[in-house]
């Protein structure tokens, strides 16, 4: 009894011990089932998610690949209807003709057969269903197909109506009265669905005539039920068009019973921390991925594109051109470059600030979007310089008429109201180049020359590339860079030509014209370096030098007696800034000169360029004391009203409207218009270009008060001036 009672207790303890550890073991083995399961259903989710991922990309490209075999399709069948429009007497051996041409080009896609025109009442179609297809045809001007294949040819049969040449219907009357008959084309539909897709999966397509339901065409690929994955998408290729795609969902991967035999077999404490490693794992992996793909694309995307307008950069404008020129190479099909430039961009910057140019640029990149095809590239170069690339389909009407449209588009005003508050209206420059080239960049460049012609020749136009323009923009090119060292170079002087009293015939004061004498082409016209230094803004510093050298003399002749004034030609762009009349209270207080001997001339077209601001600055130099004239007035605006805002002293009458007031009464009434209108409003008139006697008598008649040109006095370089005013002295009379 004593052993007995002295072994009982210990023998408890031991089964405690033991149904303890069982306890603890199955409860081990409990949690470590429990997680696996758990584990092999997240597991199991999360490949079930990466493989619609993998399916929805999949489906993506082969819907893509599909719409562009059936666009190419239905537009070989267009195209054979514009044929049939016009040629409907077209021959069967020259359709034949034609039609081998094409398919030596590789260019027939999966067309199966073309049949030529197709003729005769519908009352003559045996079948019910065939005129209703043929009547929809006719009415809609859509390409339409015939129900599903019957047999073993499984052949998709489009039909097209052909009009008479010459008409572009848009009613039903219209396409009934003036139908000439069908063009009826098939295409082998194993061939158009031969996408390469996996065993797995199976493609479905579907077509809606005008007035029915969508209709079976065909389907390639297993016949898939149940746990499928489905990807539908309707196409919009002259009718609507569904695309189905099924793929079997994949289950290669391990199921809870396998994640317990693992349980079972390393034990519950490597089974939960197994689980862990793997949850954590699969989860950061997932998490890991996604922010790798997404940055990846970010960043992709931002290489490739322009961060403010969200087109293609230049390097894939340029990657694209090549192919674009690769497939014109093969195809020996042309295509075309516009290169545009918004004029005047620089001046909404200045005036408007920045944030408004960078949203304007946005618009602009919006119309271009709105304005090219799918298969063409709008991409923005840098700054305001976009380039259109077109393909050989989208040049069948020329890239001058889509030059024309995009110029049309750009024109329209900018709704800018809530950053200017109002309406822009702009303009653009386009330079094209087509054909064929070596490289994308040649094809660009040669587009930029012509963009160059374009602003040269007054900007708001296209220009087309032509064989020797490159010389043409080399030669500016050189004379640019020449003109940013022409003035340290002291290359740069003014010569002056005298205005006379029309009343007297005697000399009033001089205009300082501007020219400059290149140490190797010699003396250079204003007409051509100007519009040089008004691009690249160089004229800012040439109009100070300008002013300063000017005032200079005028007041060195000042004070040898010669009471006489002098006057200055002021650009737009120095306008546009209120540095001008700084350089004004400059040029007058360093040279001692009296305000009142300055005459600042500006046309009306760089008075235009902001009426507002210029107006305001205008008021500012009128408040240095300087006498302020329109130049080649009658060629611009015109405006009473702004004759007015602008508190102008006089009127400079342009030369051209003086050509022929002798001869012309037209001109003698519009000169006599222009005089009495400067006297009503107290300005002085002065006409230009005054070249015979007869103009110089019919000015006087006109009661004209100044005068200058060839007749009174050529421009003069500085000695001459002096030589000029030795002789004849102040107010002497003109030796003209």
């Amino acid at each position: 009894m004593q052993t007995v009672e002295t072994a009982g207790p210990q023998e408890l303890i031991a089964e405690r011990r033991r149904r303890w550890w069982i306890a603890l073991a199955t409860t081990v083995l409990v949690v470590g089932l429990g997680l696996s399961a758990v584990g092999a259903l997240m597991w199991r989710s999360d490949t079930q998610r990466r493989d619609r991922q993998s399916f929805q990309l999949t489906a993506s490209s082969v819907t893509d690949t599909l719409a562009t075999r059936l666009r190419q399709d239905v537009n070989f069948g267009l195209t054979v209807r514009g044929l049939l429009t016009m040629m409907p007497r077209l021959s069967p051996t020259g359709f034949d003709t034609w039609y081998g041409a094409l398919e030596e080009q590789h260019q027939v896609g999966t067309v199966g057969e073309f049949l030529p025109l197709v003729t005769g009442p519908l009352s003559d179609v045996p079948t019910v269903w065939q005129r209703k297809l043929l009547a929809a045809a006719r009415d809609t001007g859509q390409v339409v197909t015939n129900p599903p294949p019957v047999g073993s040819l499984p052949t998709l049969v489009l039909d097209a109506a052909v009009y008479r040449p010459g008409v572009a219907p848009t009613t039903v009357s219209e396409r009934r009265s003036a139908l000439v008959g069908w063009a009826v084309a098939t295409f082998d539909l194993p061939r158009l669905l031969d996408l390469e897709q996996s065993d797995h999966a199976s493609v479905a397509l579907y077509h809606r005539n005008p007035g029915q339901a969508n209709v079976l065409l065909y389907r390639t690929g297993p016949s898939l039920v149940g746990d499928a994955m489905v990807s539908t998408r309707t196409l919009w290729i002259n009718g609507p068009w569904t695309v189905e795609i099924r793929s079997q969902a994949l289950t290669s991967h391990l199921s809870p019973a396998q994640q317990g035999v693992l349980v079972f077999t390393i034990g519950s404490l490597v089974s939960l921390i197994l689980f862990l490693l793997i949850s954590v794992m699969g989860r950061s992996r997932a998490r890991a991925l996604a922010l790798l793909e997404q940055k990846t694309v970010q960043l992709r995307h931002q290489a490739l594109h322009d961060a403010l307008t969200g087109l293609p950069n230049r390097t894939l404008a340029l990657d694209r051109a090549e192919q674009m020129l690769a497939r014109a190479r093969r195809a020996q099909m042309p295509i075309a470059a516009l290169y545009i430039d918004i004029d005047g961009f620089k001046h909404i910057n200045d005036r408007f600030g920045h944030a408004a140019g960078d949203e304007f640029l946005r618009l602009v990149a919006e119309r271009l979007e709105r304005v090219i095809r799918e298969s063409d590239t709008a991409a923005r170069l840098a700054g305001d310089e976009f380039v259109v690339l077109l393909d050989s389909a989208s040049l069948d009407v020329g890239p001058q008429l889509v030059a024309e449209r995009v110029l049309d588009v750009l024109r329209e005003p900018y709704d800018m109201g809530d950053e200017i508050g109002r309406h822009l209206s702009v303009t653009a420059s386009i330079g094209v180049a087509h054909g064929l080239r070596g490289s994308a960049q040649e094809l660009i460049s040669d587009a930029d020359v012509a963009l160059y012609v374009a602003k040269s020749e007054g900007r708001n136009r296209y220009v087309v590339f032509e064989s020797g323009m490159d010389t043409v923009a080399q030669d500016r090119l050189m004379l640019k860079m020449d003109l940013a060292d022409a003035l340290e170079s002291d290359e740069l002087y003014l010569v002056y030509q005298p205005t006379f009293d029309l009343r007297s015939e005697r000399a009033t004061g001089f205009e300082a014209l501007l020219r400059w004498r290149h140490p190797k082409r010699g003396v250079i016209g204003p007409d051509v370096f100007i519009p040089i230094a008004e691009e690249t803004g160089l004229i800012v510093a040439i109009g100070r030098w300008v002013l300063q050298e000017a005032c200079r003399q005028a007041a060195r002749w000042r004070r040898e007696g010669h009471q006489l004034g002098i006057s200055v030609n002021v650009s737009g762009r120095q306008l546009d800034n209120d540095v001008l009349i700084d350089d004004v209270r400059d040029a007058l207080d360093h040279n001692d000169l009296d305000s009142a001997s300055l005459t600042l001339e500006i046309t009306e077209t760089a008075l235009m360029r902001d009426a507002d601001a210029s107006a305001s600055r205008l008021a500012a130099l009128k408040d240095l004391g300087v006498r302020l004239a329109i130049d080649d007035f009658g060629t611009g605006y015109s405006s009473l009203a702004y004759l007015r805002q602008f508190s102008v002293d006089a009127l400079k009458i342009d030369r051209s409207f003086i050509r022929g007031v002798a001869a012309s009464s037209e001109s003698a009434a519009l000169i006599h218009t222009l005089v009495r209108l400067g006297k009503t409003l107290n300005l002085e008139t002065l006409a230009e270009g005054i070249e015979d006697h007869d103009q110089l008598r019919a000015l006087q008649r006109q009661d004209c008060d100044m005068g200058q040109g060839f007749l009174l006095a050529r421009p003069l370089e500085l000695e001459a001036a002096d030589a000029f005013l030795d002789a004849h002295g102040t107010g002497a009379l003109a030796s003209g």
